[in-house]
């Protein structure tokens, strides 16, 4: 098993440096309702890049498939995950919504079959009831047909006999053939019978054996176990329709050491909390590993859990203005358009099991603070739409140092009523998760400005 030297990346994002040290040491999150939001640790995952003889760069990941790793690129590359020698990760502050909870969680060691000496003994047991009962259901198939001879020759002895009764000349040695056949069906019939007999009894003994039970109970496995079994319940209290979860942990296999990072689908979460068995084969017997860590994520996206490290609540308006520092922070003198935070999905993108529901490309106008402000059919509306509201002097303008929330440009409680959706197409679920999705404004020269852009929520399940 390809094993990651016990090295770490840590994201080179300013956003790790707007909080001050007292909020990442806070205090477990509890469960205050109008902070939905957690400010937490995560990780992303990279792979070594294919094209890279000297093994030194890392491509990041999109998401994972069972069989598959796609790169975050924007050819959407898959590679076979037979091809991933192993992964590696780097850690950066991220916001999720309300947190997935993992509890009851259990680690073991426990045995593959072809090393496990009391499953051997019980597999050998389970082939021998098999067998037997094969061989007395072969033997129970003979008798039926040893029987139905007997009934062949009973009816041709019958009929030779009815014949010679209507005065067809019969010779004495048909009927001594026909008597013959019978003797010799019901002799048959008899030692079916008796095979079978033998065959029943051989089988209740077989099976009531207790040899290699008790071959089972006494056997060891010396060496120790060579499978990592995890078991956990999952639970959210907004339903996710698909997941995964990424296990790290740091291993020692005799002189190796290093961090083991393995994925594995776990379908649907919702409140009612589910039971996950993980069991991850080709550790070395005897392997030990420590410091196990869950990470949940979905199409990609990981989402914060109740033992997410550093977790800090926040409010809706508190995550919000975090992305916005943030996004000064990466881009502080740089022009740059709106884009979604797909990171933060609406909740009915994560509950979605058909991404046709959601594929609708439409354009939109986002505020300063990252607020949707209006959504069109194209780019030329939405432009012609910011204008025409700039020009009715429907927005406002706060002018403060330091390239803060203050400095957005909002649109006033008076135009609380103006229709979000000015395309008139949009089904209420794409308007609502419009409304419900986060976007980091335009840019220029690191201040941010009212802008455009495309969008259409369907690229979440891409």
């Amino acid at each position: 098993m390809p094993l990651y030297p016990a090295r770490r990346f840590w994201s080179t994002a300013c956003a790790c440096l707007l909080f001050a040290p007292s909020a990442w040491s806070a205090s477990p999150p509890d469960s205050d309702s109008t902070k939905p939001y957690r400010l937490y640790i995560g990780v992303d995952l990279l792979v070594p890049d294919p094209a890279d003889d000297d093994g030194n760069n890392r491509l990041p990941v999109a998401t994972l498939h069972p069989r598959e790793v796609v790169i975050d690129d924007t050819a959407g590359t898959r590679l076979p995950l037979r091809d991933v020698p192993a992964f590696s990760w780097a850690r950066k502050p991220k916001v999720s919504r309300s947190p997935v909870t993992i509890s009851d969680f259990a680690q073991y060691k426990v045995f593959s079959i072809q090393r496990d000496k009391a499953m051997q003994a019980l597999a050998t047991q389970n082939n021998m009831n098999i067998y037997a009962q094969e061989r007395a259901a072969y033997e129970q198939m003979k008798v039926g047909e040893a029987q139905r001879m007997v009934g062949h020759a009973a009816a041709n002895l019958n009929g030779v006999r009815v014949a010679q009764r209507n005065g067809m000349i019969v010779d004495a040695r048909s009927i001594e053939a026909a008597e013959a056949w019978v003797e010799r069906a019901q002799d048959d019939a008899a030692e079916a019978l008796d095979t079978f007999a033998d065959q029943t009894i051989d089988s209740a003994g077989m099976i009531s054996d207790p040899t290699f039970i008790d071959q089972a109970q006494e056997s060891s496995n010396d060496e120790g176990g060579d499978v990592l079994e995890l078991t956990f319940k999952l639970s959210s209290p907004e339903p996710i329709a698909d997941a995964y979860v990424v296990v790290l942990g740091a291993v020692v296999m005799g002189e190796q050491e290093g961090i083991v990072t393995f994925h594995q689908s776990v379908g649907a979460i919702g409140p009612e909390p589910r039971k996950i068995k993980i069991r991850k084969l080709g550790f070395t017997p005897g392997f030990d590993i420590t410091d196990v860590k869950l990470h949940v994520y979905s199409h990609g996206r990981e989402l914060a859990t109740n033992l997410s490290e550093r977790a800090v609540p926040m409010s809706r308006d508190e995550a919000r203005e975090f992305l916005l520092l943030s996004h000064i922070a990466d881009h502080a003198i740089e022009t740059v358009t709106p884009t979604p935070v797909w990171n933060l999905p609406p909740t009915a993108l994560l509950a979605a099991d058909r991404p046709a529901d959601f594929d609708y490309p439409v354009v939109v106008n986002i505020d300063a603070d990252g607020s949707i402000i209006s959504i069109h059919n194209s780019e030329t509306e939405a432009r012609a739409y910011l204008a025409e509201i700039h020009d009715a002097s429907e927005l406002r303008t706060k002018t403060t140092p330091g390239k803060s929330l203050s400095a957005s440009v909002r649109v006033t409680s008076e135009d609380a009523g103006v229709t979000l959706d000015q395309t008139g197409r949009l089904p209420s679920r794409v308007v609502a998760a419009m409304r419900d999705m986060f976007f980091l404004p335009a840019l220029d020269l690191g201040s941010p400005v009212p802008g455009t852009t495309k969008v259409n929520l369907a690229d979440f399940f891409r």
